[in-house]
């Protein structure tokens, strides 16, 4: 049985593919079109990569599930959500006469919860979803047990943390859908002041500065529009009303970012103190020692790690597609388990998207003018090792992407993280603000040497923030931020051997075990995906080298040539 998933979300389109209940493979929107979120993109690139990926067609195809019950949102009237314009919109080329698949309307945050709770491992757990909006609610908590999902409570949109983080990333002149994560790095250099959004109920939850001014009679619709009139108008009420700490009270136009700074870390301390009210909520309701995330808040790596530290649950987890663009894969989990026996994917890696062969590398490489160099997997490890301790940086693509935001190992830019200019120098190579920080990926074996606060089963994924132990942070000042804290990403050997043999490689040469690893796209472009894309990427880029499949790559032969002497020489 094939179930086809699909996201329809304004942003974050997606398809996931499974077989029988377990994961074939899934693929975002924008490593396909090329335009970062696939904002209000459709997923049919993505749904005809997932079936190429399978190698079957539609026919094969026995449900498409989507991660919204449209039903319940001010489109139920389209036309487009018909068996035939879902047809005509997804599939153009299909014929008209053509049978379509059974089509299965999943709500919003049901797909999200199964997105977490079916791939965490564990059969009793407690769930939240915490994002901008589904089709009524913004925060659900929610049982799973025994391969299902009870839904116990709901928080309507006009209570929405996603939506007041997102606004909160306008006002600080960040963007509201590509900012929150900007406004997570700036927190750090700021402090809490005043509180200036959200306000604590007698049940626990926090409510946000809009919940008292927006009808909960109105439509989903509507509450976002009020929502997003009311929220900054509150925050233009405390930062004026308060004191000045709130500089420069005004919602930011052109200024220095670096003012907002303590903008940004009131706003992320009161998203924590939320969570946390969340987290004791869900533990106080459901007996489980285990807490699934999911929803674009739980992206946040600071908050979830501040989670992991109060040791409220024994056990976090949260999915690599947190964001919209897990919804695919949790409808059509959705979908799955109606059937049994159903024994669906444990996500303990991110390696679903597609892959990057030797073929596809040679044959992006060949009009080029680039010099490359075909080598032997545990050479083009100790080639790159060696490069990158010598200051060199290393674009490196391989293998099956990774799902969600983060570059893990196979999409990857990576630098040496003794040198605070290689901080510097990334940052210029990406386009991204001299202030935002990078992450490290680190061997498993060694994250305490590195880390004095933990960081658990999220950092397999990238998605959690820890304190660096103060002997450390002037040794690997490329990863350590502002506060002391990093993202880091947890590298096991089964996972990925060959980034593992990698960083063990550089960990021989220089005594850390620790890589800079930043994601391998430009500013405002998706991750490459591609070996087309990387290439591309590497000629425009001020990068040293680049790591296609089994190919190490240079923009001269006399860069190459000293690379692999330098490595043949130790």
């Amino acid at each position: 049985m094939y179930i086809l998933g699909l996201n329809i979300s304004p942003h974050d389109a997606s398809a996931a593919l499974l077989r029988d209940g377990a994961l074939i493979c899934l693929i975002e929107q924008e490593r396909i079109s090329r335009r970062k979120h696939a904002v209000f993109e459709s997923p049919a690139d993505a749904a005809r990569a997932c079936l190429a990926e399978a190698g079957i067609t539609l026919d094969s195809v026995d449900t498409i599930a989507f991660g919204w019950n449209i039903a319940d949102t001010p489109l139920s009237g389209s036309r487009r959500f018909t068996p035939d314009g879902v047809r005509r919109w997804l599939f153009p080329d299909r014929k008209v006469t053509s049978t379509m698949p059974a089509l299965e309307w999943v709500p919003h945050h049901l797909a999200h919860a199964a997105s977490c709770y079916y791939t965490c491992g564990e059969d009793d757990v407690a769930i939240l979803v915490v994002d901008g909006a589904g089709e009524t609610q913004a925060t659900t908590l929610a049982h799973g047990s025994r391969g299902n999902i009870e839904i116990l409570q709901e928080w309507p949109i006009s209570q929405s943390l996603g939506f007041y983080y997102g606004l909160a990333s306008q006002w600080a002149g960040l963007h509201l859908h590509f900012g929150p994560g900007k406004l997570m790095g700036l927190a750090g250099y700021g402090r809490p002041q005043a509180p200036i959004g959200l306000e604590r109920r007698p049940d626990g939850y926090w409510i946000t500065a809009a919940d008292d001014s927006v009808s909960h009679h109105a439509t989903g619709a509507d509450r976002s529009k009020a929502i997003r009139l009311e929220i900054p108008a509150a925050f233009e009420r405390s930062v004026t009303t308060a004191f000045a700490r709130h500089y420069p009270f005004v919602p930011r136009h052109g200024e220095d970012a670096l003012s907002y700074a303590d903008f940004a870390a009131t706003v992320q301390h009161e998203l924590e103190e939320a969570a946390f009210g969340l987290a004791l909520h869900a533990r106080k309701r459901i007996a489980s020692s285990t807490l699934a995330l999911a929803g674009g808040v739980a992206m946040n790596c600071s908050m979830v790690g501040k989670l992991i530290q109060s040791r409220i649950y024994d056990r976090i987890y949260v999915t690599p597609v947190a964001t919209d663009a897990g919804v695919s894969l949790g409808a059509a989990l959705v979908a799955a388990a109606r059937h049994r026996p159903f024994a669906p994917t444990h996500i303990d890696h991110p390696y679903w998207q597609s892959a990057i062969t030797a073929r596809s590398a040679t044959a992006a490489v060949a009009p080029t003018g680039l010099h490359c160099r075909a080598l032997p997997e545990p050479d083009l490890a100790r080639c790159a090792a060696a490069a990158i301790a010598d200051g060199r940086i290393v674009m490196w693509a391989r293998g099956r992407a990774e799902i969600g935001q983060r570059a893990l190992g196979a999409r990857s830019v990576l630098a040496d993280p003794r040198d605070r200019r290689t901080w510097e120098r990334l940052n210029t190579i990406k386009g991204r603000e001299m202030w935002r920080p990078l992450a490290p990926s680190v061997l498993a074996e060694h994250i305490r040497e590195i880390f004095e606060s933990p960081v658990d089963d999220p950092a397999r994924f990238m998605l959690a923030a820890a304190s660096i132990r103060p002997a450390m942070r002037r040794v690997i000042p490329a990863v350590t931020h502002v506060d002391g804290s990093a993202r880091p990403q947890l590298v096991d050997r089964a996972t990925n051997p060959l980034y593992w043999s990698l960083i063990e490689h550089f960990r021989q040469l220089t005594g850390i075990p620790t890589v800079v690893n930043t994601s391998f796209n430009l500013a405002v472009e998706p991750i490459v995906h591609t070996a087309e894309d990387a290439v591309a990427t590497f000629v425009q880029s001020g990068a040293d080298l680049l790591v296609l499949d089994n190919l190490m790559i240079a923009k001269s032969e006399s860069e190459l040539d000293t690379v692999i002497a330098a490595e043949d020489a130790r």
